[in-house]
């Protein structure tokens, strides 16, 4: 589909829930403890990338059967990480829209997370193709607002950040910034829509590189306009004169938006192949409402818990599969990345994920 499509995948993957959940986390851990943590992070997910990129390669397969054949009768667990992180990811875009639309124009969020539901599953089921293409567009329209947003955050300055703070929350926060620079399976989707390895690679360091900054960027002014709620976009629209608050509300829902119909066009594409369509959509979409009841009538989970504890943790578990998976292949196949680093990668992911997980 070209690079311009294959770039603005992966650039609307990377901004999602998951970066608007930060401003509050650098309140409760501090600046340093953020950046520190979050170069951590991304250092890690960017050997993860390569490790991933490098298994499809040899493999010359899709990365979850590469998974299922190299790790045998543990190869499951990636289907079954994959689809915690899809329903945990899916109904924290319904529910932030729900309170993004309450904060900015009032009324009940049940209410506007229903209607963002529906509006969000016709392109996701109806024109996955399409709706990609489209994405690519819409991706860089939400790139020039988060640059406007930007400065606009540091003009209504009201409160210092603090250097430092608890490290308590830093487990939680660690797992969040996965989910947000991971970029929803984008690692994983983006061999689908470029071929060639070197633009692969030249696509994902460039949309990683430009996400991390941004995410650094936003946080840290997000967190210095005043006490930020679990949504800072939410917050934001409030504290914000009327225009500002549209611009911050619709860069949040274009976000929302897009996502769900990224991670949504992954999880049809794992199954599609040996299920019919009808029964998959019955899989997504089911599970979704069942978790969107209990978190938001029987208070579950926190939509930060939610993203980081369910979302976060099983995406990390994820890459860990696959870059075990890549150890062993390395003894099949000659690989550039040496086995013993990717297995060092395997297990740092998935202590972060435990520690994130019951912390």
């Amino acid at each position: 589909m070209g690079l311009l499509l294959g770039l603005g995948y992966m650039i609307s993957s990377l901004f999602g829930v998951g970066v608007l959940l930060l401003p509050n986390l650098v309140q409760q851990i501090g600046a340093i403890n953020f950046l520190i943590g979050l170069t951590g992070i991304a250092l890690l997910l960017n050997l993860a990338a390569y490790i991933v990129l490098e298994l499809i390669e040899i493999t010359s397969s899709d990365i979850e059967y590469a998974v299922k054949t190299i790790l045998g009768k543990f190869g499951v667990l990636s289907t079954a990480t994959h689809g915690v992180f899809t329903y945990s990811a899916l109904t924290a875009y319904v529910i932030a829209a729900g309170d993004q639309l309450a904060a900015w124009l009032g009324g009940d969020p049940h209410y506007w997370s229903t209607l963002f539901f529906v509006l969000a599953v016709i392109p996701a089921i109806g024109g996955l193709n399409l709706a990609a293409l489209t994405i690519t567009y819409l991706s860089m329209f939400l790139i020039a607002m988060i640059l406007f947003i930007i400065p606009i955050n540091l003009n209504f300055a009201a409160i210092p950040v603090s250097f430092t703070g608890s490290v308590a929350s830093v487990p939680l926060f660690l797992v969040i910034a996965a989910f947000a620079l991971a970029g929803h399976f984008s690692i994983y989707e983006l061999h689908r829509l470029v071929k060639d390895e070197k633009s692969n690679i030249k696509i994902f360091l460039a949309a990683f590189g430009f996400a991390f900054l941004i995410y650094a960027m936003y946080s840290i002014t997000a967190a210095g306009v005043g006490s930020m709620g679990e949504l800072s976009t939410a917050t934001l629209a409030q504290i914000y004169p009327p225009f500002y608050s549209l611009l911050v509300s619709v860069v949040a829902l274009l976000a929302f938006y897009t996502s769900f119909i990224a991670v949504s066009h992954s999880f049809v594409k794992m199954f599609e192949s040996n299920i019919p369509k009808r029964a998959i959509y019955a899989l997504l979409l089911i599970p979704i409402a069942l978790l969107y009841t209990a978190v938001r009538e029987y208070h579950f989970l926190t939509l930060t818990n939610l993203v980081g504890r369910l979302g976060g943790v099983s995406l990390l578990w994820f890459l860990a599969l696959a870059s075990f998976a890549h150890r062993r292949a390395a003894k099949r196949w000659k690989t550039k990345i040496p086995s013993w680093l990717s297995y060092s990668v395997g297990v740092t992911l998935f202590l972060i994920g435990f520690i994130g997980l019951f912390w």
